[in-house]
């Protein structure tokens, strides 16, 4: 059975996982982020690997928090669409990150072509922007992708180690970062996050730990450094935030989500607890007589089917109160359920 993880005052508790390797339809290929509406509505960016056609977003939903069910696959784009920029395969070369903005447009991010693709919610291409540069609105290596609250995209670009703010037409708005390994610096920064008060958290990927700034670029805090115990990370990807502050990173060369309250005290980490095979990882199996017997022979499956594997991706959906997981190499999303009711037990009693 999953272990139900626990801290001071919250736990979260395993709900189920969802997908199963597919180059197209009803399952993922390497997911690296996913965004979602009130609604339960999902968007996840497929990265696909090299030379591979299969980098696509794709558009489902996942049913509730109870575990049961409720998972349909509503459709994918993103698989055809202009070519440019030493690729002739389709649209996404490197897909990395992935927003929706107030009116339920796509915003995805194209590491190798340093590119801002936009769609509908019906996965129309509506325009795409960027460039190669360390100017201002230049995206060398476009990564991590978030709204604020007045509906301007926060960019980070890997390569040039910056943090740029555009208005939803792709008009430069203003940024910062330095690059470098100094208390304050960037280096090759992937995933974002943004909190109520409108600060930014960047996952520091070359410098094994997560930068809090103000929208100014004023330092806040840092969490985390490089290691593999309690609050250390190494090479982590993405970041997000929850209602009541708790930051989480895919800390994804230790293959697991470290968690932290809002003052960068480590709280818990999540390994992954997917005991079950996904609604989707059924079909195959049910199709293919001869998985089932490979699967049987598998030593350590459960160990193998449990745990993350370079989890390149985390999202808090705050209107149902749980986090998605991005089990990369896995092909699926794991899904946890957040007790913020949750109360140490009395063991004097």
């Amino acid at each position: 059975m999953p272990q139900n993880t626990v801290a001071s005052g919250r736990a979260w508790l395993y709900v189920k996982n969802v997908g199963r390797q597919g180059q197209v339809g009803m399952g993922f290929s390497q997911p690296v982020g996913v965004a979602t509406l009130d609604d339960g509505t999902m968007y996840v960016a497929n990265r696909g690997g090299e030379q591979n056609p299969s980098a696509r977003i794709t558009k489902c939903t996942i049913g509730n928090t109870d575990g049961k069910g409720g998972e349909e696959f509503l459709g994918e784009f993103g698989r055809e669409g202009i070519a440019y920029q030493a690729s002739s395969r389709g649209l996404f070369e490197w897909i990395t990150g992935i927003a929706l903005d107030s009116a339920g447009n796509v915003y995805a991010s194209d590491e190798w072509k340093n590119m801002i693709a936009v769609f509908d919610a019906d996965g129309n291409l509506v325009k795409h922007w960027g460039e190669a540069g360390e100017g201002e609105g230049q995206l060398s290596g476009a990564a991590g992708l978030v709204f604020d609250a007045d509906d301007n995209l926060w960019v980070v670009s890997a390569k040039s180690s910056r943090v740029q703010k555009f208005s939803k037409d792709g008009e430069f708005l203003g940024g910062f970062g330095t690059k470098g390994n100094g208390a304050e610096d960037l280096e090759m920064p992937s995933g974002i996050a943004i909190d109520d008060a409108g600060d930014l958290y960047i996952a520091d990927w070359g410098n094994h730990r997560v930068q809090k700034y103000t929208a100014g670029g004023t330092h806040l805090r840092t969490f985390g450094s490089r290691g593999t115990r309690s609050g250390e990370l190494n090479h982590p990807l993405d970041v997000t935030i929850d209602n009541e502050g708790d930051v989480y990173v895919a800390d994804w060369m230790n293959e697991r989500v470290v968690i932290y309250d809002a003052d960068a005290r480590p709280l818990a980490y999540l390994e992954g607890d997917a005991t079950e095979v996904s609604e989707w990882g059924d079909l195959s199996l049910n199709a293919n007589p001869d998985m089932v017997k490979a699967r049987r022979r598998v030593p350590d499956l459960e160990q193998q089917q449990r745990t993350f594997r370079m989890p390149m991706g985390v999202n808090f959906d705050r209107a149902n109160n749980r986090l998605l997981v991005c089990d990369t190499l896995r092909s699926r999303l794991q899904v946890y359920e957040k007790d913020d009711t949750y109360l140490d037990p009395q063991f004097n009693l």
